[in-house]
């Protein structure tokens, strides 16, 4: 049996929607960040920050038919509103992604050369974390075993980006650069490595639909 029973097939079909877009999100997001940090032309950059925008507008709007759909289906108050608790700590991820988009284009931020790889692998593992528990979700409404060591990996992808976060604002303050760049850097670290944070808070929330449910 899955986490949803057969007959709200079309609440899982409008859920697997909403995770593909948040997928399609998350790729427009990396190539939006590798793009901000080479410094590739703006126009192309634009571009990628529209499409970034356009995925998590689409999301916004799965996200509220499926809202709509659980309240107006016949299912167990605590099961609906533990799939409604889920969705909505996941929908601050791709949430996320445009927020940092948007910061670094409007505030014209720049990553200096010796930063450039520590960024590249905060987004990186950033991004693993978040990939993991959208395996683990997946899992969840489909009955997958190892659910529980996909939300583990989270975890220590939590921890990994954690490690890299102090790294780079450490580096970033040692640095020579302007006290007013350094701020503006350390808030651009401190929110990439919030994907990471909300991938460990839905793997909680996951965690306790498993446990009552004995999955």
């Amino acid at each position: 049996m899955s986490f949803l029973w057969k007959k709200e097939k079309s609440i899982l079909a409008k859920i697997e929607g909403y995770l593909q877009e948040c997928d399609s999100g998350a790729e427009r997001f990396l190539a939006c960040m590798r793009s901000m940090i080479s410094k590739t032309p703006p126009t192309a950059v634009d571009n990628l920050i529209s499409l970034v925008h356009e995925s998590e507008s689409k999301a916004d709007d799965l996200r509220r038919e499926i809202e709509y759909e659980l309240y107006n289906k016949a299912l167990i108050p605590e099961l609906r509103e533990d799939i409604l608790n889920i969705l909505e700590t996941l929908d601050a991820i791709p949430n996320t992604f445009e927020e940092i988009c948007f910061e670094m284009c409007l505030e014209k931020i720049e990553i200096p050369q010796p930063f450039k790889q520590g960024f590249l692998e905060l987004v990186d593992k950033s991004l693993h974390a978040f990939s993991l528990i959208r395996v683990a979700l997946r899992g969840l409404f489909y009955k997958k075993i190892d659910v529980m060591e996909d939300i583990d990996r989270v975890d220590q992808y939590e921890s990994a980006v954690d490690g890299i976060e102090r790294e780079l604002i450490g580096a970033i303050f040692s640095s020579e650069l302007p006290k007013s760049d350094k701020i503006q850097l350390r808030q651009v670290v401190k929110n990439l490595a919030r994907i990471s944070d909300l991938a460990q808070a839905v793997g909680d929330k996951l965690t306790i639909a498993i446990v009552k449910r004995r999955i």
